[in-house]
């Protein structure tokens, strides 16, 4: 039953990505935005940290308070920016078919697409901050001691970048390990950026 299920959702996704042309989009939302993300909670926390503060409840409110806003966000604004551009693919598909497309499988199709890509571009910041966060979430409920929470949200912060550097290089044909490091070597500058106007101010 379970892989019943599994089948007729995939089935229905690629369905939705052909007649849509929406995959391409729908990757580009889900990578940068969970690079957005992961790199949203990770400044929260290393400000937080620079500011002298230890406390786990400070960082965990920041943190979810952030990663609430980002969802909204980029639900809200990915379902505008979509519906606008589906909205345009349609007139284009019937003005080339000089015909109406209304209640054809295209037409749900786009109509779908715009939900899916709403959907997954707030997933995709909202699991990448909340991934990065979890050390903290861990330490709040004493599953570790909170001495140890920023040097595990570091640690999942570089290997989250790794991995969407890695899925970058696949898709563009590059070197995985280059384009993993390159990643890495973003998140890498932010931090220094972020320690030297520490020692300015």
């Amino acid at each position: 039953m379970f892989k019943k299920t599994l089948s007729r959702l995939g089935n229905t996704f690629k369905k939705i990505f052909r007649y849509s042309r929406s995959a391409e989009y729908s990757r580009r939302y889900f990578v940068i935005n969970a690079f957005e993300g992961a790199l949203t909670i990770w400044g929260i926390i290393l400000g937080i940290h620079l500011l002298g503060s230890r406390q786990v409840f400070h960082v965990v409110s920041g943190g979810i308070g952030a990663i609430i806003a980002m969802a909204i966000s980029g639900v809200s604004s990915v379902y505008i920016a979509e519906s606008a551009e589906q909205e345009r693919r349609i007139k284009e598909i019937e003005e080339a078919l000089l015909m109406r497309i209304e209640g054809t499988e295209i037409m749900k199709a786009h109509k779908r697409a715009v939900i899916m890509s709403a959907l997954i571009n707030s997933l995709a910041s909202s699991l990448a901050g909340l991934l990065v966060l979890s050390p903290y979430l861990a330490a709040a409920s004493n599953l570790i001691e909170s001495g140890y929470a920023f040097t595990y949200s570091m640690i999942i912060l570089f290997t989250t970048l790794f991995i969407i550097g890695v899925f970058l290089g696949k898709v563009s044909g590059r070197s995985l390990i280059f384009s993993g490091l390159k990643t890495v070597g973003i998140a890498g500058a932010v931090i220094v950026v972020l320690y030297l106007l520490d020692l300015m101010s």
